[in-house]
Parts: C-alpha cells; sequence; structure tokens
C-alpha cells in the first residue's frame, strides 16, 4: 500500500466510493496481513471490535485464501453479559462471521462467563488468555498482535475507550475494566491503548456519513485528544484508516489510493 504522501507512522487513509468496494478491499488487505503472519511465524493473531465491524468483514467468507485454522482470535473490547446475549461482541461476531467459516472453536477467545460477577477477575482472567498466546514467544511488554480491527463512535471513542475516562490514561495493564459505559450496557472489559498501540497493523473502519464530522475530528485535530485520535502504532506498526466517501467528506488529511 502507498505511503508517499505521510511520514511512516503517520496514518493511511484509504476511501472507497461504496460499502462494497470498501468491504472487498479490506478482505484483501486481510488476506494479505494473514498470509504475511503465517509466513513468517505460522499463526495469524487478530483482536476483533463488535459493532458495525463484523458485518464489514463478510468479504472474508468465501475467500479461499483465508487460512481460518492459522487464526486465533480475541476481542479489542467486550459487553459483561453472557455470551448469547444480544449485546455480546462475541455473539455478533459469530453469527455474521464465524458460523459461517471452518475456524476452529478452540481458537476463538471469548470471556469467561462465570466471571461476570467479578469485573475485576474476568478482566485479569481475559489478560491471562493473552499471556497464554503472548508472553512466552514476545520480549516486548505488551502483546504483538498481527492485526487489530477497530471501529469508532459518533463520540469518537474506540474499543471501550470512552472520551474523559480515566482508562484513557491507562499504562500498564493489558485488560481493564469499567462499570461505567456511557452507553449501554455500562459494564465491560477492554484492551488498553498500549496493547492497540504494540499492534503490527490497526485499521479503523469507518463507513456513512454519519462518521463525517467525527472522521474529520480525528483526522484533521489529532491534538484534539478523541480516543480514536489517541490510537498512534509504535513503530513499526502502521494505521490504516479504510473509509467510504460519505465518511470522509469533511476530511481535509490525504488520502492514499488502495494497492496492495
Amino acid at each position: 500500500m502507498a505511503t508517499a504522501h505521510h511520514p511512516p507512522s503517520a496514518p493511511i487513509l484509504v476511501s472507497f466510493t461504496n460499502t462494497d468496494a470498501l468491504v472487498e478491499s479490506l478482505a484483501a488487505f486481510v488476506a494479505k496481513a494473514q498470509r504475511e503472519s503465517i509466513d513468517k511465524k505460522g499463526k495469524f493473531t487478530v483482536a476483533l471490535s463488535g459493532g458495525s465491524l463484523p458485518k464489514l468483514l463478510r468479504g472474508l467468507i468465501d475467500d479461499p485464501s483465508i487460512k481460518w485454522n492459522k487464526w486465533h482470535v480475541y476481542y479489542v473490547d467486550e459487553r459483561v453479559v453472557p455470551l448469547d446475549h444480544a449485546d455480546s461482541n462475541h455473539r455478533a461476531c459469530v453469527e455474521i462471521l464465524f458460523s459461517k467459516v471452518p475456524i476452529p472453536q478452540e481458537q476463538i477467545h471469548p470471556i469467561d462467563t462465570t466471571l461476570l460477577d467479578d469485573l475485576e477477575e474476568l478482566s485479569d482472567s481475559y489478560e491471562k488468555e493473552l499471556i497464554k498466546e503472548f508472553a512466552q514467544k514476545d520480549s516486548a511488554r505488551f502483546p504483538i498482535f498481527d492485526l487489530i480491527l477497530l471501529g469508532m463512535g459518533p463520540d469518537g471513542h474506540t474499543a471501550s475507550l470512552f472520551p474523559g475516562h480515566d482508562l484513557l490514561s491507562e499504562e500498564d495493564r493489558w485488560v481493564a475494566y469499567l462499570e461505567d459505559s456511557p452507553k449501554p450496557p455500562p459494564k465491560r472489559i477492554t484492551l488498553t491503548f498500549p496493547v492497540i498501540n504494540h499492534a503490527s497493523r490497526i485499521v479503523f473502519v469507518a463507513a456513512g456519513g454519519e462518521k463525517a464530522d467525527t472522521l474529520k475530528a480525528v483526522l484533521d485535530d489529532p491534538e484534539a485528544g478523541l480516543p480514536a485520535a489517541r490510537v498512534k502504532p509504535v513503530f513499526p506498526g502502521q494505521l490504516y484508516w479504510f473509509t467510504d466517501d460519505a465518511a470522509t467528506v469533511k476530511v481535509s488529511y490525504p488520502r492514499t489510493e488502495f494497492r496492495l
């Protein structure tokens, strides 16, 4: 993908005329990231958000290049509800994506629902899941995902990291909990910014005109400090924005032509 308009660590913005073109190109990008990761270490570690993101991954379902048996999937954040609850990110990802592809169930890592009444235990348990996958293999202080896929809310939040919340300044924990989400449900766990920012590739996916004002604020005025603007990968990680023209209509930040 071209980076000619940007310094190496700056976000790369690609905008598509419509959602179908975004879905197709996002699938091609994920397939390439998967191939490079498997070639390098025999597996592909991914963290997924909920919201509208699972629907925008539909281009992966019939892609013969996707080696689902090599995927290890975690969640960027999760609502503290049973896995079959309508608010569960895991449920959305399973219904829209994982139920339609041959991914081994044991390689998808939801929260431990026996711990829903103890948020500290729940977040510690999820951190231990990450430690099992990453701690022995990476010398870094934080896990290094091959790919983290993020969405963005109208208020500029990403994961369950909301404007003005104490968790924006969390520097040590891998997984944190909150009981006071401004968006229901109030109880959630979330990866922290240090974990997100250590990923090899981070992709925001934002489509639709309702995202236009927020996307302009994040890309054109990042110092204003909206949570999505605090996603700044540690070198050599790279941040991409996959958007459509309706979402970027007000953005001055330079676009990059998509090419693999």
